[in-house]
This record gives C-alpha cells, sequence and structure tokens, in this order.
C-alpha cells in the first residue's frame, strides 16, 4: 500500500482486507449513515495507531527484511474479502488453463475446453453486482491484481457472461437430458401397451376371477364382475389347513394344469418393473424445466440481439463475441425446440395410454397411479413364479417319497397332487 498522506514513509505493517458495503445499499436509517458517538473521531489518536500499526519505510532494513519489504510492496493488489478470494483461487486451480482461455471459451461456447462440471462450478465463481462494481472502479495495473481479481477482471469483459454460462450449461446437457426423458417416456408408453395387449395375461386374470369368486360365493364379495389389480397378491396369504399351499399356489397349479399356454404371460410384462420406478410426474417436471430453460435462453438471445448506440446515437454493430454467440445459441435454441415438442408429444401419448390402461381395468382415471399398477404387476408376476416353481417342487418330493409317478399325459397334471396333499393332511 502507498503511504499514508500526511505520515511521510509510513505504510500500515497489514492491511485490513474487509468486504466494503456497497454505498447503493447505505440507506438514510442505515447503521452506517451518519455519525452518532464522539469516539467515531480517531483524529486525536492518529499518533498512537501509527506508532502500533504502521512501519517506517525509510529505516534501513537487513537484506532478508528489505527483501521480504520489496515482496511485500510489489505483491499482489487484493480486492475481495478473504474467503471469496480463497474460493476463487482453489476453484481455478481445478481448470488448469488461462482466464484468457477460459474467456476465450464462454465466448466460443468451446466444450473441449469447458466441461459441463467445469461449467457449474463456474457459475458460482462469476462477479456479483457488487465485485463488477469493484473492478470497474479499480484504475491501477491490472497486472499487479491478485489471480482471483484478474479472473474477475477477465469475467467482466463478456456481456452478460452469467446468462452466457447458463445457456452454455444448458446446450452441454440438453441431449442427454432429453434422451434420458424420451427413453423414460418412451419405455413407459410401450409398456402400458403390451400391458393392454397380453392376451394370456387377460387369460390368467380371468382365471384368477373365477377362483375368486368362487371362494366369495355367497357373500356380497362373490360374483364380482372384476378386481382391482392390486387384489391379486392377496392370493398368497390365502392358505390351506396344512399352511403349505396358499390360493397363488393353486392359481399356478391351475394355470399349468389346464392352460399351459399361459405360463408365458409374464414375458411381456418384465417392463413393468422398471416402469414402476419411473414417476409420471418427475417426468413433466423435467419436460417443463426444460422448456423454461429454453425461454430463459430466449430470452437472453432477445436481450444480446438488442441494438447497441454508440455515444454520438448511432447504431453499432455487435462485438464478435455476441455475435458468436447469437449465431450458434439461435441455432441450437430452435433444434432444442422442435426436440422437445417432439418429447412432449410422447408424454402425451403416454397419458393417453395411461388413460386406456385405467379403462381397460376398470380404474378410476382420475385417481388412477401408474406407478402403483406398475409395482402390483410385477408383485403379481414374482408371487406366481415363485408359487409354480414351489408347486413344480413339491410334486417332484412327492414323487421322490412314493407318490403315483402318473403317464406322461399327466406329467403337467398338477391338480392331483392336491388331492394327494389333501389325503396327506
Amino acid at each position: 500500500p502507498p503511504p499514508m498522506a500526511g505520515i511521510q514513509g509510513m505504510v500500515p505493517r497489514k492491511m485490513l482486507h474487509w468486504k466494503k458495503v456497497a454505498t447503493s445499499r447505505i440507506s438514510a436509517d442505515s447503521v452506517w449513515a451518519g455519525k452518532t458517538v464522539g469516539a467515531s473521531d480517531i483524529s486525536a489518536h492518529s499518533s498512537d495507531l501509527v506508532d502500533l500499526f504502521f512501519e517506517d519505510t525509510t529505516k534501513k532494513v537487513k537484506p532478508a527484511a528489505k527483501a521480504a519489504a520489496a515482496k511485500k510492496k510489489n505483491g499482489a493488489v487484493s480486492l475481495l474479502d478473504m474467503q471469496r478470494s480463497t474460493n476463487i483461487a482453489i476453484a481455478l486451480s481445478r481448470f488448469k488453463v488461462s482466464n484468457d482461455a477460459i474467456r476465450d471459451a464462454i465466448i466460443r461456447l468451446d466444450a473441449s475446453v469447458l466441461s459441463l462440471e467445469q461449467l457449474q462450478m463456474l457459475l458460482s465463481l462469476l462477479p456479483t453486482s457488487d465485485e463488477l462494481k469493484m473492478i470497474r472502479a479499480f484504475k491501477g495495473d491490472e497486472e499487479k491484481l491478485g489471480v482471483p481479481e484478474r479472473f474477475i477482471t477477465a469475467m467482466s469483459k463478456i456481456p452478460k457472461v452469467e446468462a452466457r454460462v447458463q445457456g452454455f450449461i444448458f446446450k452441454q446437457e440438453f441431449n442427454s437430458r432429453k434422451e434420458e426423458l424420451k427413453n423414460q417416456v418412451t419405455k413407459v408408453a410401450g409398456v402400458t401397451k403390451k400391458v393392454i395387449d397380453n392376451t394370456k395375461f387377460k387369460g390368467v386374470l380371468e382365471i384368477t376371477l373365477a377362483l375368486g369368486n368362487f371362494m366369495n360365493s355367497g357373500h356380497h364379495l362373490g360374483n364380482a364382475g372384476g378386481f382391482s389389480i392390486e387384489s391379486v397378491l392377496m392370493l398368497s396369504n390365502i392358505r390351506a389347513g396344512n399352511k403349505k399351499i396358499s390360493l397363488m399356489h393353486y392359481l399356478a397349479a391351475l394355470v399349468a394344469t389346464k392352460e399351459p399356454h399361459l405360463l408365458d404371460f409374464a414375458q411381456d410384462l418384465r417392463g413393468c418393473q422398471e416402469a414402476q420406478t419411473i414417476s409420471e410426474a418427475v417426468l413433466k417436471q423435467e419436460i417443463k424445466a426444460l422448456y423454461a430453460c429454453c425461454d430463459e435462453l430466449q430470452q437472453t438471445l432477445s436481450d444480446l440481439s438488442m441494438p447497441k448506440k454508440d455515444k454520438d446515437g448511432l447504431l453499432k454493430a455487435h462485438d464478435e463475441s455476441t455475435s458468436t454467440f447469437l449465431k450458434i445459441m439461435t441455432e441450437f435454441h430452435d433444434t432444442a425446440k422442435v426436440e422437445l415438442d417432439e418429447v412432449a408429444a410422447k408424454i402425451a401419448l403416454m397419458d393417453d395410454r395411461f388413460k386406456a390402461l385405467a379403462k381397460y381395468f376398470g380404474e378410476d382415471e382420475a385417481s388412477f397411479q401408474p406407478r402403483d399398477f406398475f409395482g402390483h404387476v410385477t408383485a403379481f408376476v414374482q408371487q406366481f413364479e415363485k408359487a409354480l416353481d414351489e408347486i413344480r417342487q413339491l410334486k417332484s418330493e412327492n414323487k421322490s417319497s412314493g407318490g403315483a409317478a402318473g403317464s406322461a399325459e399327466d406329467k403337467e397334471d398338477y391338480m392331483k397332487l392336491f388331492q394327494q396333499l389333501k389325503d396327506s393332511k
């Protein structure tokens, strides 16, 4: 720091690196407005302060101390508060490129220099409005600024730098986000159609309905025309007297014996397991967020394309960096909008299929929850296949213990097993 005015050759031993409050934020009733106590006038204590906290640069010092003093005198100028300065310095060390390279990459939208992760980090490093004012007010030698201050200076020379970086981030992440969204929507819509088109599943449910109506005959729950899909999971809880066999076992045996061609009904239902993890609400939130990013980019393009005037009031051409951004990002925006509209159309198709699925299963469209439905179907498939495996194992064990081997025609006749189990109860 330069010597204090009126104190020849004296400099503070250490500067106080505080963060100044912007003048624009100091109102008439601010804590910083006016002087209310006499002690705020410290002129009477200047001598003591100088003696304690200043040093005389005119005194001869030892070589080592002289070198240190020279280093301090010629050291970098810090304008930012210590914490902010440290955070920027640490973050910049991960970029491995110069401030100019970062600035040029932002201007050229060069993804080979700035990765998506680096851009997201960069957002937190960009200068605030107060920092911009501070840098622009600095009239000294920029080369003497500290590393963080030189970075802030470089960023300050890019018009609407924050909006540009946000647009750059959107451009880099758009394809992956769009493709992920499209794939999930396509999967769910496809699974929904397969459930509706699965005639073998329909056959298994018809058998299940008949079993349930038989179990409920003579009761108000009997004579049902259909059932909510989660109800099918109750079959595993209805057990025979020996506790070994459930109604799910019986259903599996009945299908295997009487309608074996239905046993692979689950083949086209495998996608339900993944579909149950995909939230319809999240998909719609994501398409909404992507459209919002498109709108923000459109606003940035609109702002940057506004004609500027020189000091004589004449329209002037855009600078090269703005022209480059407008050219690249306008093309990207138009393409992204078209592609988002295509995904939105797929979401509309998915909605139509959900309505068709609800209607198909006699569910209330307003309260129908596709994820719950797919979860119930997945659980039913798992329980059915587990029951079938256990029935086959029981039959095998029964044969090994001296049960009737049965003819070749009886190979898949599991119903006799229940008679044997009943007789052995």
